[in-house]
């Protein structure tokens, strides 16, 4: 019972903190107009004796919600600081203004200036705990955001795009978020509902509420309920005022948890798709394309091709990459890629799709070395010297879907350095036996005929 009131004293701090701020702020506007005449001394003992009791009325309640909702130290440290100071200021001014011993000395001017430099800093780290360090400059437009020379907040942990896929799903990647996001108020220090979450231990025993996972109905799991929950619902977890899961947090724990919530099991045994990771890469403001400079297109030979019917665009306005779609001909062959030749380094992403090109056009294609996108789609291509490429260190994405591709030769594939992504959807792509793909490759090769899973909802009738 004690407990609880002592829980239910610290959730006042959020409506407390407001008092000090109006009785603070209307003494100091007060002091600033009334500073030649002082006709109204009696207004401004008024506010900074309310002001200062406030203040530390707000003081003890953060002190309250801190030690009873598990805030990690190096989260409210500075903020309390600051408390405290702008707890002392207001009653430093308020006996100076009373004329009490030694305040009374004090200069009027350093009080004040002191007093709503404190105030507003401390008021916003209470906003950065409960909004996020970026709530004030999250919502500029990032074209300011850079001008200012403001970096948008990096993710905590990152993954290494090349070498994610041999690290243990939980240790590598669940548990750092669970770190991030649920520890603060599940460790040994502070277990809410008595359930742990900084090791795979505490999260197997469970809490107050029984077992949090479900290893035979995974979706009862009651971690992956109170993740999913409304934010307004009073059981979603994190709580509505800590730092929430962002939705690739949600997905990552979702999936580990709906394949079994292993300890040990590494991410390339489990064939899970690489997006559901790709958040947590290192941002590249250049995306999957090469991080290299290179001159500038001939404008010239771009705009006679353009005039043949090749569509022809920058990548982005500050890099030289181009794209380059033959989409609106329909009649393009194999000879015409010798015109894109002069622009080959600039070419990137390169769509051949619905048009008249073989499997000849392999030996050309291996000229454009920077070459990160190729869509062979809706064409006559095989398969056949595909391996040729293997030499294009950037070709990450190749789309095959409904061509005349040659599974007999997918496992020439296998070999290419950076891909991750092929499309191969076709009419009879349903024979293909996928067990003959390697296991850390099965997320690479896509090929459609996706199927969802029936759940019980689906035979109500309303």
């Amino acid at each position: 019972m004690i407990d609880s009131l002592v829980t239910l004293l610290g959730r006042f701090h959020p409506l407390i903190v407001h008092l000090p701020i109006g009785f603070l702020l209307l003494g100091l506007m007060m002091a600033f107009y009334d500073r030649k005449e002082k006709k109204h001394l009696g207004i401004l003992k008024f506010a900074f004796l309310w002001g200062a009791i406030s203040t530390l009325l707000a003081v003890i309640t953060g002190l309250v919600q801190y030690d009873q909702e598990g805030y990690q130290w190096r989260d409210i440290q500075w903020h309390l600081i600051f408390g405290i100071l702008t707890t002392g200021l207001s009653f430093a001014y308020y006996f100076h203004l009373i004329d009490f011993v030694f305040f009374k000395r004090i200069p009027e001017k350093l009080l004040v200036f002191s007093l709503l430099f404190v105030l507003i800093l401390t008021g916003h780290l209470g906003g950065n705990l409960t909004h996020g360090s970026d709530h004030l400059i999250e919502p500029l437009p990032q074209g300011l955001k850079d001008a200012l020379g403001m970096e948008t907040p990096a993710v905590l942990f990152e993954l290494n795009p090349d070498t994610f896929r041999e690290l243990p799903f939980y240790g590598g990647v669940v548990q750092p978020i669970l770190d991030l996001k649920c520890v603060s108020c599940h460790n040994q220090k502070k277990s809410k509902g008595e359930l742990l979450l900084n090791d795979y231990k505490g999260i197997v025993a469970g809490g107050e509420s029984g077992e949090v996972i479900n290893f035979e109905i995974p979706r009862k799991s009651l971690i992956w309920k109170y993740i999913h929950l409304p934010l307004e619902d009073e059981m979603h977890m994190p709580p509505k005022a800590k730092t929430q899961l962002t939705k690739a947090e949600i997905k990552v724990i979702s999936r580990w948890i709906e394949l079994g919530a292993d300890e040990k099991k590494v991410i390339k045994d489990l064939g899970l798709e690489r997006s559901v990771f790709s958040s947590f890469f290192p941002k590249n403001t250049m995306g999957i394309y090469p991080k290299i400079e290179i001159p500038a297109a001939n404008t010239e030979v771009v705009e006679n091709l353009k005039d043949l019917g090749i569509n022809i665009a920058p990548i982005f306005k500050t890099a030289s990459f181009l794209e380059v779609s033959c989409v609106n001909m329909s009649l393009f062959e194999d000879q015409f890629l010798d015109s894109l030749l002069p622009i080959k380094d600039n070419i990137v992403y390169l769509d051949l799709g619905k048009t008249k090109i073989t499997d000849s056009v392999f030996s050309s294609l291996v000229k454009f070395q920077h070459l990160t996108v190729l869509k062979l789609d809706n064409t006559e291509i095989t398969g056949k010297g595909i391996g040729k490429l293997s030499g294009l260190l950037h070709l990450k994405q190749i789309n095959l879907t409904n061509s005349n591709f040659d599974f007999e030769i997918l496992p020439t594939l296998f070999s290419f350095p950076a891909l991750t992504d092929v499309f191969l959807f076709q009419k009879d792509s349903m024979d293909y036996n996928s067990d003959n793909i390697p296991q850390n490759l099965k997320a690479v090769f896509e090929f459609g005929n996706y199927k969802v899973d029936a759940i019980p909802s689906d035979k109500i009738i309303y």
